[in-house]
C-alpha cells in the first residue's frame, strides 16, 4: 500500500492525509459523537463499554419465585462512611436496580427513572411494568448516543422487578439496547462470573438458591476477605417488594456457603 502511494504522483500533502487516514482507522472517529465510523460503529460506544468493563463485577439472577441482584461494594478509601454509598437502588416498590461503571452517570438514571414511574402511576393509578420501566430507561440512554453536547452513560444497569408478569430480569448498555436475562454479569470480572452462572443456573432455582449462587459468583473474582460490608444484595420475592439485605442477614448467607 506504501509502495504504491510512493509510486503515484501525488502531492505530499494529500499523500500526508491518505497514509493518516489509513494508519488511523476507526480512531480518527473516537472523538465523535455523532458520526459513524467505516466498519459501521459509534467508538464513544466502545468508550463507555470499556467504562463499564473496569466498574466493580455486578450480577443478578432470576429464580423461580423472585430476582436477586448483587454487587461489590469496595470504598477508594477506610475514612469513606459506608452508610453513603449504596450501589443498589429502589426505583419502585417492586423494581430494584445494580450498576457497573460511572456512579454519578447512575444516580441521574435513578433519578429520571424515579420520575418516570412516578408519573405513570399518578396518570393510570398503578405501578409501572418493569417492562415499561426498562424501555424508558433504555430510550434515554440511546437518545444520549445521538445528540450533540453530551456524551453516552458509563454505566450498564441490571434492572430486577416483579409484576403481573412474574419475575423480571433486564440488563441494559450504555447504547439503549437491552435484554431479559435469566442471569447475567457485569464489569470487571464479567467473563469468569458468566461462565461460572451458566454451570451453577437452573431454571427451578429457588430464591434461597439464587442468593447463594450470587454469593459464590462475586467470591470467583473477589480480592480479599468478602463480607456482609464489602458486598450489596437486593432481592424481591413473590410478596413484590424489592429491599436490601442488612450487612447482618448477609453474614448469614455468607455463613451457609461456607
Amino acid at each position: 500500500m506504501i509502495d504504491l502511494l510512493c509510486d503515484c504522483k501525488l502531492p505530499v500533502r494529500l499523500l500526508v492525509q491518505i497514509l493518516a487516514r489509513f494508519v488511523m482507522g476507526d480512531s480518527q472517529y473516537s472523538f465523535s459523537l455523532t458520526t459513524f465510523s467505516p466498519s459501521g460503529k459509534l467508538v464513544q460506544i466502545e468508550h463507555a463499554l470499556t467504562a463499564v468493563g473496569s466498574g466493580q463485577t455486578s450480577l443478578g439472577i432470576k429464580a423461580a419465585n423472585g430476582v436477586v441482584i448483587a454487587t461489590e461494594k469496595k470504598l477508594p478509601s477506610i475514612l469513606v462512611d459506608e452508610a453513603s454509598v449504596q450501589k443498589i437502588q429502589l426505583l419502585t416498590p417492586n423494581i430494584g436496580v445494580v450498576y457497573s461503571g460511572m456512579g454519578p452517570d447512575f444516580r441521574v438514571l435513578v433519578r429520571k427513572s424515579r420520575k418516570q414511574a412516578e408519573q405513570y402511576h399518578r396518570l393510570y393509578k398503578e405501578p409501572i411494568p418493569v417492562t415499561q420501566l426498562v424501555r424508558e430507561v433504555a430510550a434515554v440512554m440511546q437518545e444520549f448516543t445521538q445528540s450533540g453536547g453530551v456524551r453516552p452513560f458509563g454505566v450498564s444497569l441490571l434492572v430486577a422487578g416483579f409484576d403481573d408478569n412474574g419475575p423480571q430480569l433486564y440488563q441494559v448498555d450504555p447504547s439503549g439496547s437491552y435484554f431479559s436475562w435469566k442471569a447475567s454479569a457485569m464489569g470487571k470480572n464479567v467473563s469468569n462470573a458468566k461462565t461460572f452462572l451458566e454451570k451453577r443456573y437452573t431454571d427451578d432455582m429457588e430464591l434461597d438458591d439464587a442468593v447463594h449462587t450470587a454469593i459464590l459468583t462475586l467470591k470467583e473474582g473477589f480480592e480479599g476477605q468478602i463480607s456482609g460490608t464489602n458486598i450489596e444484595i437486593g432481592i424481591i420475592g413473590a410478596d413484590k417488594k424489592f429491599r436490601v439485605l442488612t450487612p447482618a442477614e448477609i453474614d448469614d448467607y455468607l455463613a451457609e456457603v461456607e
